[in-house]
């Protein structure tokens, strides 16, 4: 249940779905594409799932597509400990998470090796094999020295030589220009990709034999380091490297390095992995074989940014130091932003000419990076609910703003949907043994489970069902809310009144969901 390959190790005998490679030297199965015992290079072998006839394409036997994968038993508590003897390490760390089953088409696992020196380095892995830090998107296109944690000699190496004056860099006061590929990351992130860091130079000396890379001991041993930023359902990574930390729960970036992983600069949520990670560790071999199953992986990287290849509205950003009186003017009149467009140029009007200037100037300056708010109260707040009320209570504040318009928008792109969907998924769920773990794809005749007799329990509960039916209620009621969606509330209401009324109430996990919006 806890995917613990340690605790799952102490039973006798394990099976598993796993990829058939056999070495031609030593006429042994191994799963790895290199023998640890010979070192050859195994052969895939093919069969099919339901006779287990060897060969390639369709089955001459059952007409149905051979797979590289057979249903093994394994031991792994040798596999275990092979797996410490080679690392060199005393003992297995004490947990070790697996998966309760490989996704990838050809069932292809990663070397153990690996996953105990993450474990021992207390970090976690995504599907493709690399690890990552998830972070929100900030823009930032200046910074002193001081702000970020970074000296004058080390801003000299990495290239920063001059302010954004032209004048000499000889105080970290002195305001500098960010390149377009350089990061400010959050100090969070810092001290988790220093554990990253750790982990693949044990990986590089332990287990590949080679020299450890990266030595850092402390977060700013990452300066100058490059990493990889990657946007969710996206498949090409962006190299960064970074300059400086933060004390803000926000990635802080040149907004052309934002918008070439295709975003649109700010609030988004991305990731940042150490590129040594994605090199070493990536494997499209890794990757589901479902549809969707190459999305949020680094399947090409883009070393170089040009920024007249990034979208064009990445460049609608002024690059003056000031705004003319005739700016002001035309605000008090609610013109067109067309109309003041010639007032304030952007850096489109830089495209096309030869030898881009991408200079951005700014009109207020700040005299500290992490002088405001450091988190955003949208991630301190804990549930969906509590930030769905907080969004309209601010929009019933902000003049520019109509609460009835906010509220239509949750409603239907949200709230509304996620009421059916849930009913769906409640009609259509299956059952969990509270005993194995094991999910039948239909409920057994006999009431339990049939793999051990285990109890079975529901996987989908009614409050998680209803749980946004009193705020969408209460936003009903509140607002002027449009008389097509108040029906369409109401038969979703009967629905679930037909659906729930021989169930019982659970009123203690109800309370859980209920949102207060007195």
């Amino acid at each position: 249940m806890r995917r613990d390959i340690v605790e799952a190790s102490r039973k006798l005998a394990v099976s598993l779905d796993v990829v058939d490679r056999v070495c031609p030297s030593c006429d042994a199965w191994e799963p790895r594409v290199r023998c640890p015992t010979c070192g050859s290079l195994t052969v895939e072998h093919q069969s099919c799932p339901r006779c287990g006839l060897p060969g390639l394409g369709l089955c001459k036997n059952c007409n149905v597509e051979t797979v590289s994968y057979k249903n093994k038993p394994v031991d792994l508590k040798q596999v275990l400990a092979a797996a410490v003897r080679r690392v060199g390490l005393a003992k297995s760390p004490e947990i070790i998470k697996g998966t309760k089953g490989l996704l990838n088409k050809t069932k292809t696992p990663e070397p153990l090796e690996k996953g105990m020196l993450r474990a021992g380095r207390e970090v976690s892995v995504f599907k493709d094999g690399t690890i990552r830090f998830d972070a929100t998107n900030a823009i930032l296109t200046q910074f002193r020295p001081s702000e970020v944690g970074l000296s004058i000699e080390k801003a000299h190496l990495l290239g920063y030589e001059k302010d954004m004056e032209g004048k000499p860099l000889e105080s970290p006061s002195q305001l500098c220009g960010l390149e377009v590929q350089d990061l400010v990351v959050p100090e969070t992130c810092a001290q988790y990709l220093l554990k990253a860091s750790k982990f693949l130079d044990d990986l590089l000396s332990s287990y590949y034999g080679l020299e450890r890379f990266y030595n850092a001991s402390k977060s700013e041993d990452l300066i100058g380091r490059l990493v990889v930023g990657l946007s969710p359902h996206t498949s090409v990574g962006v190299v960064g490297r970074i300059v400086g930390f933060t004390k803000a729960s926000v990635c802080y970036a040149h907004p052309f390095w934002h918008a070439a992983k295709r975003r649109d600069c700010d609030g988004d949520e991305d990731s940042v992995s150490l590129l040594l990670d994605v090199l070493l560790n990536f494997s499209r071999e890794f990757m589901p074989d479902r549809i969707g199953g190459l999305m949020d992986a680094p399947l090409l990287l883009s070393p170089l940014l040009n920024p007249a290849e990034i979208a064009r509205q990445a460049l609608n950003i002024e690059n003056v130091s000031q705004l003319p009186i005739e700016f002001y003017e035309k605000t008090w009149q609610g013109a067109h932003p067309s109309e003041v467009e010639s007032l304030v140029p952007t850096l489109n009007s830089n495209l096309g000419n030869g030898g881009e200037h991408w200079t951005i100037g700014f009109t207020h300056p700040t005299e500290d990076l992490d002088n405001g708010r450091l988190i955003s109260s949208y991630k301190e707040l804990p549930t969906m609910l509590d930030k769905v009320k907080e969004q309209l209570h601010l929009a019933d504040q902000i003049v520019a703003v109509k609460g009835e318009e906010v509220a239509v928008k949750v409603l239907s792109t949200h709230i509304l949907r996620d009421l059916v969907g849930n009913l769906r998924t409640f009609t259509s769920q299956r059952v969990r043994c509270t005993k194995c773990g094991s999910k039948p794809r239909r409920v057994p005749l006999g009431g339990t489970c049939h793999r051990c007799g285990g109890k079975l329990a529901a996987t989908v509960f009614r409050g998680g069902v209803e749980k946004y039916l009193d705020v969408a209620t209460e936003m009903v009621q509140r607002y002027n809310i449009r008389e097509y969606y108040r029906q369409r509330l109401e038969l979703i209401k009967v629905e679930l009144a037909e659906t729930f009324k021989a169930l019982p109430v659970d009123r203690e996990q109800q309370k859980l969901f209920v949102a207060d919006f007195a």
